[in-house]
């Protein structure tokens, strides 16, 4: 039997948009220089909150992101996208234009898109009219009033802004990417996911190009209360900028963020031919879960390790041979505690780890690919981004935890590593820098 080797996957191009910034060099400046970007919220007042910390993307105007050929199109349909979608089509407007992608470089139907996404929480303005007529004096909810007077006041269109998978729509209908498609929803480990089945989508030679990555906001009124009800919801009561705390002994909850990473991801020798530049290659990609009988992570973290140990299997690599981890570092003491009892048990104390939450806030299911990228950034420059506020590791967590300032490295490789609150969790391994010939 003849075995036909896998094709080898590149980055190509990056569209970053987070609360550090719109871009690579505002978000890799905040990096190297330590500030974060949570601050007290401020697109709404909600009461009730023991931490109003927030991870905001400040002065964001989609339009003025867009590409020329694009902006009439966008313009006209940025009223049918939510928060969520703007800032993904933003993002791979950015990516598309790092990416050199003109048009007719790549066949239409060689190119697809596989985007991590949440669960968009709704305006409240746009459904509260037809709540209201359908809810009585005493507070009941009156269903065959909601049905009958109620639904006909909302938006036809509502449900548009909303769709986890039209964040994908859009970006293809504008790019036209007639490739595969596809739109993963695991919360955190969504855009991980995303790019890892965009890899093994490039590897089988179903396509040449993939748009991948995620997008996600929390910055929403349902999600703080969401939070508050799974008991996950941060109660720092010092300053904001300081409430997320990966690994660090006073570590107290979750600060919700929000922000986009995309990448264009291509098969190496397409690349090549086209002249693009070449950020890494993608070396490996594993998935895993805790599957506790709970629906909660498992305290000694075993999805996490069998995600590790799946990617280091999938990507060649030995445990010492990885220059860094980009871990999930949430900020809840239990899962940050079964993360790292994880790590400990691949690496002990030998490999640096990361957590880069403080700086954003959980971005969900965009944090994926807005870490990736951000580790990518960082060991190109010879460092591995710190762990901002980690200011006391907590010293049950046994792992060498990036603290203070970025550490220099000359290791290109690294693996990017989020989970869910049930435990889904996955990984990527990512060598960055020029590619060889020689097959990984």
């Amino acid at each position: 039997m003849v075995v036909v080797p896998k094709r080898r996957v590149v980055i190509t191009g990056l569209g970053l948009i987070s609360p550090l910034g719109i871009g690579l060099e505002a978000n890799w400046s905040a990096l190297r220089e330590g500030r974060g970007g949570v601050n007290r919220l401020s697109s709404f007042e909600i009461d009730g909150l023991p931490c109003a910390a927030a991870g905001e993307v400040i002065n964001f105007h989609p339009k003025s992101l867009a590409i020329d050929k694009h902006r009439k199109a966008l313009q006209k349909n940025l009223k049918y996208m939510a928060r969520d979608i703007q800032l993904a089509v933003a993002a791979a407007e950015l990516a598309v234009v790092d990416g050199k992608l003109v048009e007719g470089q790549v066949e239409p139907d060689r190119i697809g898109i596989d985007l991590g996404a949440g669960m968009i929480s709704t305006d409240l303005d746009e459904l509260a009219p037809a709540i209201n007529l359908a809810t009585r004096a005493d507070g009941s909810f009156d269903f065959e009033v909601y049905g009958r007077d109620g639904i006909p006041e909302i938006e036809p269109l509502w449900m548009l802004k909303y769709l986890p998978n039209m964040l994908a729509c859009h970006i293809s209908i504008l790019n036209d990417c007639r490739g595969p498609s596809n739109t993963i929803t695991q919360g955190e480990a969504a855009s991980n996911a995303a790019i890892g089945e965009a890899f093994r989508i490039i590897q089988r030679g179903q396509a040449d190009v993939m748009i991948t990555g995620g997008a996600d906001s929390k910055i929403h009124p349902l999600s703080f209360i969401r939070m508050k009800l799974t008991k996950v919801n941060c109660t720092w009561e010092g300053e904001p900028s300081a409430a997320c705390r990966p690994f660090d002994s006073r570590r107290c909850g979750v600060v919700p963020g929000e922000g986009a990473g995309i990448l264009v991801i291509e098969e190496l020798e397409h690349a090549r031919r086209r002249g693009a530049t070449i950020y890494g290659e993608l070396l490996g990609f594993a998935s895993a879960c805790d599957a506790s009988p709970t629906y909660g992570i498992d305290p000694e973290g075993r999805g996490t390790e069998l995600a590790v140990r799946g990617v280091l299997r999938d990507a060649r690599l030995a445990p010492e041979q990885v220059g860094h981890v980009n871990a999930h570092g949430w900020g809840t003491v239990d899962s940050d505690l079964a993360e790292a009892r994880a790590y400990n048990r691949v690496f002990g104390r030998s490999v640096p780890i990361t957590g880069l939450k403080g700086y954003t806030g959980n971005t969900a299911s965009g944090c994926g690919s807005i870490e990736l990228i951000s580790s990518l950034l960082g060991a190109q420059a010879g460092l591995i981004p710190a762990t901002l506020n980690c200011d006391d590791p907590d010293p049950r967590c046994e792992i060498d935890v990036v603290c203070g300032d970025p550490r220099p490295t000359e290791n290109p490789v690294f693996v990017n590593l989020n989970l869910n609150r049930y435990g889904q969790v996955a990984a990527l391994a990512v060598r960055v820098g020029p590619v060889d010939s020689v097959s990984s």
